[in-house]
């Protein structure tokens, strides 16, 4: 009868536990083209949203998280989900975006249309969601890092977050130092687009503020991009926060390995987001 007992009572521990981690990490999900758009590829284009942990008063700042993948696929899991849980937990709203990509015959301009999609969905619902439109993130890896910086980039305030985090991030599109995978799925073949979508070859002065990391033994995308365009942020006047370190390799989202530096870069965004603010 004890023995049962007590497996009763962890059964019910563990429903329990269960339980509180889904109401910690309340998701919602939302196709954005939805009563649009009807081709298939518009259909995947998708938000997950993780509201802020209980106990978070007033409008929330936000974050949109962009996975890498190559442009072709998307590492949802480690660059997406886990990345949101992080930040809802820091009282942000964060929403993970499953843009259009390669493997469905997306190419440019289809991902930025739909990162578009997404921070006007946050903007157009800002009071449903409790959200303060002057606090939007956008976080992006590798080419969700790339992403990211097009979105920096933006010409059109309204579609210009307030800070911007690029982690291990396609940069450059020319030769040598391309992310070659990346580049095939974003141009399909268009060459006339390299300096348009090279980041480091466009920096500008009103860009939104940028945080950028990448660790010089990523066996994926080399850090010369990224030494290129930090090198073009502080000479243009871009506030910026640059980290460069020795180890951490490539995919890590928020989970780099306790040897590299790249550990606990998420706390030191917001740390920089909140120096920018006073």
């Amino acid at each position: 009868m004890k023995r049962w007992f007590k497996i009763l009572f962890c059964s019910a521990a563990l429903l329990m536990a269960g339980s509180a981690l889904l109401a910690q990490h309340r998701v919602d999900k939302k196709r954005l083209w939805e009563g649009e758009k009807t081709e298939r590829s518009y259909k995947r284009v998708k938000i997950f949203t993780y509201a802020p942990d209980a106990g978070t008063s007033g409008s929330s700042p936000a974050v949109i998280i962009l996975p890498g993948g190559s442009y072709r696929y998307l590492a949802i899991n480690q660059e997406g989900f886990d990345v949101a849980k992080s930040f809802a937990k820091r009282g942000y709203l964060a929403i993970v975006l499953r843009y259009r990509m390669g493997w469905f015959g997306a190419h440019y301009p289809d991902q930025l249309e739909d990162y578009r999609r997404a921070i006007t969905y946050l903007k157009d619902n800002s009071t449903a969601l409790g959200i303060d439109t002057s606090k939007i993130a956008v976080v992006g890896f590798s080419a969700g890092g790339h992403l990211a910086g097009c979105a920096a980039l933006e010409e059109n305030p309204k579609y210009r977050p307030a800070y911007v985090a690029m982690l291990y991030p396609v940069v450059t599109l020319r030769e040598p130092y391309c992310h070659r995978l990346s580049k095939k799925n974003l141009l399909r073949g268009d060459t006339t687009l390299v300096s348009k979508l090279s980041l480091d070859e466009n920096v500008r002065k009103d860009m939104a503020p940028v945080f950028l990391l990448h660790c010089e033994d990523d066996p994926i995308v080399k850090s010369n991009g990224s030494h290129n365009m930090a090198s073009e942020l502080e000479r243009k006047g871009v506030p910026c926060k640059v980290e460069f370190h020795q180890k951490g390799g490539h995919g890590f989202g928020v989970r780099a390995a306790k040897n590299s530096g790249a550990r606990g870069w998420n706390d030191r965004f917001l740390k920089w987001i909140g120096t920018l603010q006073k």
